[in-house]
């Protein structure tokens, strides 16, 4: 460099003036500390337990499958399958009611989506005890045979399947109404317009827009009904005579009734191939949930259909909905005797002798008080594990996306699992705590924390990033956002222990301080005790109701979109 061009090379500082590069979110380190309460109930509860019933049905070879071709239990898991595909009977109904409803407005439209999701929250031992007095082959206390005026068997061999496919459709139909009314609302009516004006025909359309549109929502809608139909045993053992239970029972109901008689082989081989069919009936959701659910934004709604159709349809459904709680709530206002003799349309005399009856049995008082304490207590554990988990599934650094399908595979697995799977092993080893109030609420809390992982993900990936509540706040702030989410998850925890049958009857009985088992005990005189049966009902579902008429708004707005506007 010469004296001539010096400052062509002049040396001076630059100032970056960039928004400095910081990585956000959370590390890998604390994120399997935020996944660990959930990965250590779920493994602990379910997973391990399941592998050992794997190992326990291959101990003495492949022979103890040979039970799979025993006709009896041919028939349980003819009925299990039979009761996987009323599943989609639930959600086709759903689809159903919300297309015809699809232009009710914002009145018929609040009313069928309160009248129907109603049922959600009932036991399946009350909707069996609902559904028994109602098709009852005697005129006299049978409301359907009364008013076609008929001895018809319902409860028969050739009917039974009927009145069993309508009390899960009344019980779950509601939920997927729901989904897919909100579904409906959104879909991409620019993009069918579009479509349309350029030539492309009707059944183009509906698989290359509408399809898909929907494939999220009915899976998840699938899933909730698959849950429920998978783990059908109260409503059995409570809606169907007992000479009669053998026609309808599924799996579970059969292992529980003969697991003893099997042997631990071949009931761990039955438990496999129960959970096998239950996994291959879960294909579906899995298909329509690997890419996590969208929401499209909602589109202006069309005016509300004016005519008497629509006011018509809405008030035929509601009635529909409505008459099996009339029935419960009339049955238990009259006399015990007069009930045990005769429906409620026989008259008088009314009197509130059956909830007498009915709260001056002190362990039916007193379950009340345990179940909601450990219902609650159950509602915190599930929040607790469920909450962090899928705060980090949430973020796509710390799970990417081919990442998330196993995740989701093992959540659905997890969802619908019937507890008979995993019952020997985890019986043994709780035997030293079985029966007690914590090792209870850890099996519960367990059993709902996949299904809310899933509910709360779904919520969390929608939450706008923050642009100041980085860190340990990021988690406040996602939290606040999807408090529908947490609603629903938490409600759904409450509902499901509240109601829960198997697991009180595989790992608490006979002590019998949990709620339904107390129901269950007077179903062995349904007939005699008809009256106190129903009031007893009646108390054990308003407290779910009030739950879900409380929540109401924030569980549409956790079960659609999760987030709250």
């Amino acid at each position: 460099m010469s004296r001539r061009d010096a400052f062509l090379f002049e040396a001076a500082t630059h100032h970056d003036a960039r928004i400095p590069l910081v990585r956000h979110g959370i590390g890998r380190l604390r994120a399997s500390l935020y996944l660990l309460l959930a990965v250590l109930l779920s493994a602990g509860v379910i997973l391990v337990p399941l592998c050992a019933t794997v190992v326990f049905s291959l101990s003495a070879g492949p022979g103890a499958y040979d039970v799979l071709l025993d006709g009896r239990v041919l028939q349980s898991l003819g009925n299990s399958f039979m009761w996987l595909v009323l599943a989609v009977v639930v959600c086709a109904v759903g689809l159903g009611l919300a297309w015809l409803a699809r232009n009710a407005g914002p009145v018929l439209g609040g009313v069928l989506r309160f009248l129907l999701v109603l049922p959600a929250a009932v036991s399946p031992l009350t909707t069996g005890a609902i559904f028994r007095l109602m098709f009852d082959t005697n005129p006299r206390r049978g409301l359907v045979n009364a008013l076609f005026g008929t001895e018809v068997a319902f409860l028969g061999p050739v009917w039974i399947w009927v009145v069993f496919g309508l009390a899960l459709v009344w019980q779950w139909a509601g939920v997927a109404f729901l989904v897919f009314h909100e579904a409906l609302a959104r879909l991409p009516t620019n993009l069918l317009r579009m479509a349309r004006a350029f030539g492309v025909g009707r059944r183009r359309r509906l698989w290359s827009v509408v399809v898909p549109a929907l494939a999220g929502p009915a899976a998840l809608a699938y899933l909730f009904a698959l849950a429920a139909a998978a783990r059908v045993f109260d409503v059995v053992l409570m809606g169907a005579p007992g000479s009669m239970q053998a026609e309808v029972e599924g799996g579970g109901l059969f292992w529980w009734r003969h697991h003893g008689d099997l042997g631990d082989t071949r009931a761990s081989a039955l438990s496999v191939g129960l959970s096998a069919l239950v996994a291959v009936m879960a294909v579906p959701a899995l298909f329509g949930l690997r890419g996590r659910v969208t929401w499209a934004e909602p589109v202006v709604p069309p005016p509300p259909r004016k005519g008497w159709r629509i006011w018509l349809l809405c008030a035929a459904v509601s009635v529909l909905w409505v008459v099996p709680f009339l029935v419960l709530v009339l049955t238990s206002l009259r006399d015990p005797v007069a009930a045990a003799l005769s429906g409620w349309w026989g008259g008088g005399p009314w009197t509130l002798g059956s909830y007498t009856e009915a709260l001056a049995d002190g362990g039916f008082t007193g379950a009340l008080g345990t179940t909601f304490l450990r219902a609650v207590v159950v509602v915190c554990l599930v929040l607790l594990a469920a909450v962090p988990a899928a705060y980090v599934l949430a973020h796509e650094h710390l799970l990417p996306r081919r990442a998330w399908r196993p995740v989701l595979l093992v959540a659905v697995a997890l969802a619908v699992l019937p507890p008979q799977a995993f019952a020997v092993p985890l019986e043994r080893w709780l035997s030293p705590v079985v029966g007690t109030a914590p090792a209870l609420a850890i099996v519960h809390a367990a059993l709902v924390i996949p299904l809310a992982v899933l509910v709360l993900h779904n919520a969390f990936v929608r939450v706008p990033a923050p642009m100041l509540a980085r860190g340990r706040w990021e988690l406040f702030h996602v939290v606040r956002e999807a408090r529908p989410a947490l609603v629903l998850a938490a409600v759904l925890a409450f509902v499901l222990v509240w109601n829960d049958t198997v697991v009180g009857l595989l790992l608490n009985w006979p002590s019998g301080d949990h709620l339904p088992l107390i129901l269950l005990e007077q179903a062995r005189h349904f007939m005699s005790a008809a009256g106190p049966l129903a009031a007893q009902s009646v108390i054990a579902t308003a407290v779910p109701v009030l739950l879900v008429v409380v929540t109401g708004r924030w569980l549409y707005r956790g079960l659609t979109r999760g987030v709250r506007p």
